[in-house]
């Protein structure tokens, strides 16, 4: 710690602080433009000048200026405010002044500096810059003519996100930001450069001229999109979303968003949200009372009883899993499963018989201050785009040395010095026994309290480097590094998402993952972690909640067999478009089609719903109070902003009328069913909602030590003989069938594609936008192509989130589809 004096003020801070976050520490205000908490220190725009005596007196940027033991600092003297009115001069002698039309009055750092420092003049003259607005993206506007150089849509590109879109170009007063070559802006669209703009230089173009700032009441939430769990400001007015606020005081995300969080909120306005229970009669679905709805609902579910089924997304919060659970019970059935029944098995089943444990074994922020990372799975960034950016983090600030596992190239192999162990499909557990093998055989195990370690040995003796490098195409010299630096980094990190593409090795793929953290001491040491990332917003409180089917009863799989045989009486569904998500299309149509009752809960009037008896109109996450745990078992609270639309109600309050219906009591308020639900969930029996504050609450505390350590052999996968291998998995700006509905993501990625190597797209004679067929053993499916350099020769890619794809036709939840390709 050092001692300083700012501003005859008496300040003890952390030595590695710069002096303006020592005053801000202290209470002492210092403007700034370019400075931001999560940007390494830069410079630019010298509003922050501060006297440091032992300086003699001299000028010095606060922000990037380090404290020293006994600094004695003055932030304001007569000399340090014309200076900083000086400054502010320079920066309006060509900054157009458009402030009654720019969407970021009442929000313009140098609007509020300006009027602080009454520059109501200029001494200066010089031309206004009249560059062109970029307006060719749907989401992102700019304008350079109220640019002010702070560098900071540069800084967090590059530092955060790792992208890299803009930089810096020209010399003198005709400097600018710009984007390569100078052309429209055309990146992942994740909006920090919007988040960080000090002016309105960087707009979203959905807000523009919506509302005024003043104007919109703001609540803090939960993102409803994927496992990841950011804390989203949601800013509303006239009872809906206007736009998402930036907040880096509230959550673990550090006010980071991808496209999902920061412009997928859409939905939740759209017109074509579902708002009154539906009825089918004579053929059709017509609109019904609530009454209506639930007695029918009830008296069926009822004659139907242990024949009966329950699948829901992993969406809903804890609160009303907790109350579906209650009312499979009050039904009088254990079929009862979640997200297709098969993608968390790396967690219920694999990580389970070997750490004994159901969860992460540590937080996000401890991925940043690792040094060696393994991701396996190119995906992981495209299903979690915030923890990509905690890993792009590590590797730019760390230096931690990443190395992907994957069936393709992403976003995680371009960053710098990343290896990627590069294979055919559906092979990696082969290279994870490999780096096990080579841990192995080089005595880099870290044996203490490992059971199974002979039987384990043995069971490798197959995957040596050498062997699987001919199997995979994996460099076996690259297989031996990997293992050598997971060994021996301090800190290491393991990273594994799931969710509905990624069905395939579910289970074998956490026990692997688990085997090689045991073995490196990753699982419950304090900076390293194995994480397995859920698709969904409440993937872990679904396993945490236990939405699992009882003892000898039915899981999904089960269920839509059952249905398909006409065994199932009655099937409801919540939160799922099983004919669009679910891998093997035509299982999931025949059972809906042989199930005597289907009832549907959903947003919208999905391609699932469209089958159903009974339809009930649901609530977002916008209209929500309760609370979701994300992928590392944070519990966090969400708030209603808005009222839902028409006749729409929660989840919760759709729960607690069907169990009233069954003559069960029900929790009246979601604070009353959180307190129950901690009382009887493991790892939440000393959790109050109290204790859940802005930062949210980890339950197992942040490292989440292994209460076994089992070594368990997994068979690694066999390679497809095919020409072509369609292989399938999440697109960055979608998130299931959700997004979908939302204008943000459809903006950028509005329909399906089927993606090529430059190679195979080359013999093929295919380009961009031509229309391409693929067989397969289930059907074909049609898409416009897409040509990129990430897919190795004879793999192609399709997203799964598009209903007009069809690709669960050919799909069933294996590792790669054998397709013929034609025109």
């Amino acid at each position: 710690m050092v001692n300083l004096t700012i501003d005859g003020k008496e300040v003890k801070v952390s030595k590695t602080a710069t002096i303006y976050e020592a005053a801000k520490e202290a209470g002492v205000h210092i403007p700034v433009l370019c400075y931001a908490k999560k940007l390494l220190p830069y410079g630019a725009c010298r509003v922050c000048l501060v006297e440091v005596e032992q300086m003699k007196g001299r000028l010095i940027p606060s922000c990037t200026t380090p404290v020293t033991e006994g600094m004695v600092v003055t932030t304001m003297t007569d000399e340090i405010r014309k200076v900083r009115k000086t400054v502010l001069e320079f920066l309006l002698v060509n900054h157009v002044v458009e402030c009654p039309v720019c969407d970021k009055g009442g929000e313009c750092d140098l609007q509020d500096l300006s009027y602080e420092y009454e520059v109501v003049s200029n001494r200066f003259e010089g031309e206004k810059f009249d560059l062109p607005t970029d307006e060719i993206n749907p989401l992102i506007e700019r304008n350079m003519n109220r640019c002010v150089l702070c560098g900071k849509c540069v800084r967090v590109c590059d530092e955060v996100v790792g992208y890299g879109s803009y930089s810096f170009i020209n010399r003198g007063f005709e400097t600018k930001i710009a984007t390569a070559f100078d052309r429209g802006l055309n990146c992942e669209f994740c909006g920090q450069c919007v988040s960080m703009c000090p002016v309105g230089a960087i707009l979203p173009r959905p807000f523009k001229f919506k509302a005024r700032p003043w104007q919109l009441k703001e609540v803090n939430s939960v993102c409803g999109y994927c496992g990841n769990g950011c804390t989203v400001t949601l800013g509303t007015k006239d009872n809906e979303v206007q736009t998402i606020r930036f907040n880096d005081k509230t959550g673990v995300n550090d006010g980071n968003l991808c496209i999902r969080g920061r412009f997928g909120y859409s939905y939740v306005n759209s017109d074509k949200r579902l708002t009154s229970p539906l009825i089918r009669k004579d053929g059709d679905l017509v609109e019904a009372s609530w009454e209506e709805a639930l007695r029918r609902i009830t008296d069926e579910f009822r004659a139907a009883g242990s024949a009966s089924g329950f699948i829901s997304g992993a969406r809903l919060t804890n609160e009303e899993f907790f109350l579906l659970k209650n009312l499979a019970k009050a039904v009088g059935t254990g079929n009862l499963d979640h997200s297709g029944g098969e993608c968390y098995k790396g967690l219920t089943e694999g990580l389970q018989e070997t750490l004994g444990i159901k969860a992460s074994t540590a937080t996000f922020p401890q991925g940043e201050k690792a040094d060696a990372i393994l991701a396996i799975r190119t995906d992981f960034y495209e299903t979690h785009p915030v923890f990509g950016m905690v890993v792009n983090q590590a590797v730019r600030r760390n230096e931690a040395q990443l190395t992907v596992i994957g069936d393709k190239q992403g976003k995680l192999t371009r960053m710098p010095h990343a290896r990627t162990l590069l294979h055919k499909p559906g092979l990696e557990v082969n290279v994870i026994n490999a780096i096990c093998h080579v841990l192995l055989d080089d005595g880099l195990v870290k044996t203490e309290g490992l059971e199974g370690l002979d039987t384990f040995k043995k069971a490798l003796a197959d995957y040596s480097p050498d062997a699987v490098a001919a199997a995979t195409g994996v460099d076996a010299d690259a297989i031996k590094q990997t293992a050598k630096e997971l060994a021996t980094a301090e800190n290491a990190a393991i990273l594994l998402a799931y969710g509905l593409p990624y069905t395939a090795n579910s289970k074998a793929l956490g026990l692997a993952a688990a085997n090689l953290s045991l073995l490196i001491g990753a699982a419950g040491r304090s900076g390293s972690g194995l994480y397995l990332c859920g698709e969904k917003s409440n993937s872990q409180g679904a396993i945490d909640l236990q939405v699992l089917p009882s003892e000898g009863a039915l899981g999904v799989a089960e269920m839509l067999s059952s249905a398909a045989e006409g065994k199932l009486n009655a099937l409801y569904v919540v939160g799922e478009d099983m004919l669009v998500s679910y891998p093997g299309k035509t299982l999931v149509e025949k059972a809906l089609d042989k199930t005597g009752f289907v009832v549907v809960q959903d947003l919208f009037l999905s391609e699932t719903a469209r089958k159903a008896d009974v339809v009930l109109p649901a609530a977002s996450f916008a209209e929500k109070n309760g609370t979701f745990t994300n992928a590392e078992r944070r519990i966090q609270r969400l708030h209603a902003a808005i009222t839902s639309p028409g006749e729409a109600k929660t989840d919760f309050a759709i729960f607690q009328a069907l169990l009233s219906g069954f003559g069960e009591s029900a929790p009246a308020t979601e604070t009353e069913a959180f307190t129950k639900l901690a009382a009887e969930t493991a790892g939440y029996e000393m959790v109050s909602l109290d204790m859940i504050g802005d930062q949210g609450y980890v339950w197992g505390s942040d490292i989440l030590a292994p209460e076994t350590r089992n070594l368990v052999a997994v068979e690694g996968g066999t390679q497809l003989d095919a020409r072509f291998q369609l292989v399938t998995g999440s697109a960055l700006y979608h998130s299931g069938t959700t997004s979908l509905h939302a204008k943000g993501p459809m903006a950028v990625v509005s329909e399906p594609y089927i993606e090529f190597g430059r190679e195979d797209a080359a013999e093929l004679k295919v380009v961009e936008g031509d229309t391409v067929k693929l067989k397969a053993a289930g059907g074909e499916i049609v898409a416009k192509a897409k040509v990129d350099r990430r897919l190795p020769k004879g793999v192609l890619f399709a997203p799964y989130h598009f209903a007009t794809l069809g690709l669960n036709r050919i799909y069933s939840g294996q590792t790669a589809i054998a397709v013929d390709v034609s025109k």
